[in-house]
């Protein structure tokens, strides 16, 4: 009976021991699927962040790119044809503001805006916008120009002051308008 009794106490532990065994097992391969999900979860939100960090980016790039084209946006000259600066208010548009006195500077626009008074009608052909004026009873030696290449999306201008040229460009290339303008007079 001694013997029957520790057959069965040494089979109870040895299952008992298998179970706990099998337990532990279970737990192992538990914890080691957590600590893959949880290695998963965190790629995950390193990739999300990227992607939020880039799109930041992306926006930021496509709103300066927004920005300057609208503001930088000339579009409104070529509907001009015919009519007069004065007419439409020209030298006061911000686009155009904003480019002219990037291009001339702020004491040359201001001049070239509190002088010109006389003008010619503007022209848009061939995508080239044209516009010029001119001092009140001193044309032939105080007078301006501005043009707008649409093809090539440049601006250049010219100021005649008291008949001495100086031209303007925004690429530093030169534009036979301007040209032409300076070396005929106004």
């Amino acid at each position: 009976m001694k013997q029957y009794l520790s057959t069965l106490l040494i089979s109870v532990m040895l299952i008992s021991c298998n179970q706990t065994s099998k337990t532990d097992d279970k737990d192992q391969a538990l914890t080691k699927k957590e600590n893959e999900l949880l290695k998963k979860e965190n790629e995950l939100l390193k990739k999300e962040q990227e992607l939020n960090q880039k799109s930041a980016t992306d926006n930021s790039i496509v709103k300066q790119k927004t920005d300057n084209s609208t503001s930088n946006n000339l579009d409104f000259l070529k509907k001009l044809n015919g009519k007069y600066a004065g007419e439409v208010g020209l030298l006061n548009n911000s686009a155009l503001m904003q480019r002219l006195k990037k291009l001339l500077g702020t004491s040359r626009y201001n001049f070239l805006k509190e002088t010109w008074a006389v003008e010619t009608p503007m022209e848009f052909t061939n995508n080239i916008f044209v516009a010029s004026g001119c001092e009140a009873h001193n044309c032939g030696s105080t007078n301006f120009i501005i043009v707008v290449d649409f093809s090539t999306n440049v601006m250049y201008a010219g100021i005649r002051e008291e008949g001495n040229v100086k031209t303007y460009s925004e690429d530093g290339s030169n534009s036979s308008k301007v040209n032409e303008w300076g070396n005929d007079g106004y």
